[in-house]
């Protein structure tokens, strides 16, 4: 997919697709996909939690700190953590999630009133994920939803800006899933001829720019806002490295201020770094939400489990509405299957908007991806 080099303004619709499972978000610039927020009960940013002191690090002036959701312990660090003694009981709030091994970040709860007489680990509060929105993007002017359900709960929350739509999925409507599968290539085509190459590792993510045969100048100056944009649009976080096309000297400094300029609308601190001696671009973005890979994918592009599987879910109730009145059951894998058995809310959710049972058969040769929907007889 090609990208036009305007770069994102400020954030002024949302669209709320609801699904079995999980709700996503498509944050719309002037009409234009800027983010895509995906909420599911397993996530947990901006929840807030009276966590129980397991551990101290003084070498880190740190404390860890056990939420009671499982997993590995919060890390909790700076100034916070100084008066704190392990079995002591903290109020904080998630700032990043659980990644690649690693606990949630938390940082301290200022507004202690919410514990009360709570006995830790325990979940204080989890802000809805269209009230976190509304809060961080005060210019939103429109919400739409597709879901009558979840439009009740917009009009809770926004009553002047929700308004429903009832043909058909948003998502298809305003082309946000081919968006979703731009987002997860690794390769994206500048106008003109263009393009970058996105490369996502443990330790950082690396951005290669291509002329294409084009004029270097241009396809860096397309390549800055394009840049600018899916590091938004993927949830890119952490270290990232980027090398321009070649050009005359002192161009990769003039690239790196105009790259600032083209994230400074971006609500999620970045720093640019400059240029490194082999003329590489350096900046950090700080980590919060899962990247978008990292959600919905195990690697680069193949879709994990769960993500197969409320997608299954999805397609089912479109397919209801498409033959209403029809008993219609699930063919997966078996690790979708799995998937479905570990995510019972879900499938309770998919149950009780078709007001029947959905019954899931597990069809052993069966890729992951496979899936088709049948119709129950008899």
């Amino acid at each position: 997919m090609t990208d036009p080099s305007a770069t994102p303004l400020g954030i002024d619709e949302i669209l709320w697709s609801w699904g079995p499972g999980e709700s996503r978000f498509a944050l719309l610039t002037r009409g234009r996909l800027t983010e895509l927020v995906i909420d599911r009960p397993t996530l947990h940013l901006g929840s807030r939690f009276l966590g129980r002191v397991v551990a101290l690090d003084r070498a880190l002036n740190a404390a860890f700190v056990d939420l009671g959701i499982g997993g590995r312990p919060g890390f909790l660090p700076g100034a916070a953590a100084l008066n704190l003694s392990e079995g002591a009981s903290v109020a904080v709030t998630i700032r990043a999630e659980v990644r690649a091994g690693k606990g949630p970040l938390l940082s301290p709860l200022p507004d202690a009133s919410l514990v009360g007489q709570a006995k830790a680990p325990v979940l204080l509060s989890r802000p809805p994920a269209l009230k976190r929105l509304l809060e961080a993007h005060p210019g939103i002017r429109r919400v739409r939803v597709d879901d009558p359900v979840a439009l009740a709960e917009a009009k809770t929350l926004a009553p002047a800006l929700a308004e429903g739509h009832r043909d058909g999925p948003l998502f298809s409507l305003y082309r946000v899933e081919e968006e979703i599968e731009s987002a997860l290539a690794p390769v994206v085509m500048l106008a003109g001829g263009g393009r970058m190459t996105i490369e996502n590792t443990a330790a950082l993510t690396a951005i290669d720019v291509d002329s294409g045969g084009g004029r270097a100048d241009e396809a860096n100056r397309k390549a800055v806002a394009a840049i600018a944009r899916h590091l938004r649009l993927r949830g890119i976080g952490g270290q990232v490295v980027i090398d321009f096309v070649s050009v005359r000297r002192g161009s990769p400094h003039r690239l790196a201020d105009a790259l600032k300029e083209a994230v400074a609308a971006d609500p999620v601190p970045t720093q640019i770094f400059g240029v490194s001696r082999l003329g590489l671009v350096e900046l950090t973005r700080e980590r919060r939400g899962l990247a978008l890979s990292e959600l919905l994918c195990e690697c680069p592009t193949l879709a994990t489990p769960e993500t197969v599987a409320l997608a299954a879910l999805r397609q089912v109730l479109a397919e209801a509405a498409c033959r209403p009145g029809r008993p219609l059951g699930l063919v997966v894998a078996p690790e979708v299957a799995k998937a479905l058995a570990l995510r019972p809310d879900a499938l309770e959710d998919a149950e009780a908007r078709l007001c029947r049972p959905l019954p899931v058969r597990v069809a052993p040769d069966r890729t992951r991806e496979d899936i088709s929907i049948e119709e129950i007889t008899g």
